[in-house]
């Protein structure tokens, strides 16, 4: 049989509508960066005092400084 793997996603693309993939969640849980299936855009969530997810930017190149 066939196992097929679906990705979670959460939320939609702020460009295009699209759903996300995780791409990065950091060991702490403070920072997440997740890909559009469609377009590609790198959406980057913070997490806020409450415990819930902020998105902070919404960028084509992913720049890790």
């Amino acid at each position: 049989m066939e196992e097929r793997q679906q990705r979670k996603f959460s939320g939609k693309c702020f460009n295009c509508g699209g759903p996300l993939d995780l791409v990065e969640l950091d060991i702490q849980g403070v920072n997440k960066i997740m890909q559009c299936q469609d377009c590609g855009m790198f959406h980057i969530y913070k997490k806020d005092f409450l415990g819930r997810y902020k998105l902070v930017k919404v960028t084509k190149i992913l720049d890790k400084r």
